[in-house]
């Protein structure tokens, strides 16, 4: 696994972070992508897709990034 800076985001970089997953949301993600990223605690499981992984979960469970974070000319 690569060197990673273990120090929590900036505001900025979590905004990036979202642009750049919009990005490929929007360009490269047909229905679903399914990632195993290493990190130092331990691979994480990610799941990417047009719908939940799992129809009947409350919508409550997910959080909406705010609109604000995306440029007009991201949208």
């Amino acid at each position: 696994m690569a060197d990673t800076d273990d120090t929590p985001f900036t505001e900025a970089e979590h905004r990036e972070l979202l642009r750049l997953l919009r990005r490929w949301c929007d360009t490269e993600l047909d229905q679903s992508a399914n990632l195993i990223v290493p990190t130092r605690l331990g691979d994480v499981y990610v799941s990417v897709g047009r719908h939940p992984v799992v129809d009947d979960l409350p919508a409550e469970l997910f959080s909406r990034a705010p609109d604000a974070w995306f440029d007009r000319n991201d949208q």
